[in-house]
């Protein structure tokens, strides 16, 4: 089974799209404000009300027509909240990256497109049936693309340097985790892209306490690929694994589920299915690509504390949502 595009670890444009896939809007103009109405201020630039039900439209679709309960209330109002907070983070990196001067071209955002497709050797049809799953159109992905390489750019000069890896933290990951740093060592997934109205979480225990099988689950809930065939998206190496979905599977085995992770706006449960062992490869031959994940998860985590420090330094007004 081919793997869809979206589910693969490879570059930066792949580690872009998964951790971000929201749309990113100019700040709206005066004459917006009597239609749109303002539900929050950044430093004195607006966001409103109609950008943000962009961004939570797919989520009223699947509500529409539907008697929700508390729960599903509660967990929508939250949503909300957790959206509105992503803007004013986009904002203060927009903000943070002007006061740098920093620009993306639109040669330089297409290059990183092209290459996105040339490395997973998609066509611009396959492409665009993969974003139709993911709900985004090809404009969106391309400024989604060019609102994280001006991300990356910014965090890259002020964060890059503080993220430190060790060779004996390398060491010690490759001691623990040999088999997946094996050639050709293989685990074949389902995915469980959980809707917004639902918690994750509370669909893990309802399928490790037996109330639903995850094939069930996976047809019934998901939002993703494998719906009608249990969420099976087949075989993937390990070394093609984003990082987070390389550290929540670690240690399972066959009939597990890991942890939420995240895909794009979506909270996701992956199982394993089956494992493949590979050739054991020696330290030297995948000392990179440790590296390269070990870095990631420390990079998110500066990151983190980047966010929280412009947030300390904003004047942030949240309104009505």
């Amino acid at each position: 089974m081919r793997v869809p595009a979206f589910f693969r670890a490879g570059g930066l444009a792949l580690a872009l799209v998964m951790l971000s896939a929201l749309l990113w809007r100019s700040p709206a103009l005066a004459e917006d404000l009597v239609v749109d109405g303002v539900i929050a201020l950044v430093n004195g630039k607006i966001v409103t009300k109609f950008d943000h039900d962009i961004r939570m439209r797919p989520v009223y679709e699947q509500a529409r027509g539907r008697q929700l309960t508390t729960e599903e209330i509660s967990q929508i109002a939250t949503l909300r909240r957790k959206i509105l907070d992503q803007m004013i983070d986009e904002l203060l990196i927009q903000e943070d990256a002007e006061r740098y001067k920093l620009k993306v071209t639109d040669a330089e955002v297409e290059d990183q497109v092209k290459d996105f497709l040339a490395k997973r050797q998609l066509t611009e049809a396959e492409f665009k049936t993969q974003l139709a799953l993911q709900r985004m159109s090809r404009q969106d992905f391309v400024r989604n693309m060019r609102r994280d390489m001006i991300k990356h750019r910014l965090i890259g000069g002020v964060i890059t340097s503080k993220v430190v890896v060790t060779d004996t933290e390398v060491e010690q990951r490759y001691n623990e985790r040999k088999a997946e740093f094996s050639k050709d060592s293989m685990v074949q997934l389902s995915l469980i892209l959980v809707p917004a109205s639902m918690s994750a979480t509370d669909l893990k225990s309802q399928i490790e306490s037996g109330q639903l099988s995850f094939a069930d689950a996976a047809n019934k809930y998901s939002q993703g690929p494998g719906v009608g065939h249990g969420g099976d998206i087949g075989f993937i190496a390990w070394k093609d694994l984003a990082p987070e979905w390389n550290n929540a599977l670690a240690g399972l085995k066959p009939g597990q589920i890991s942890q939420p992770v995240h895909v794009q706006d979506f909270s996701g449960l992956l199982q394993v299915v089956s494992l493949k062992e590979g050739e054991e490869l020696p330290l030297d031959a995948v000392r990179e690509q440790i590296y390269q994940s070990l870095h990631e998860v420390k990079f998110e985590a500066v990151f983190q504390e980047y966010m929280l420090k412009l947030r300390e330094k904003a004047v942030i007004e949240y309104r009505n949502l």
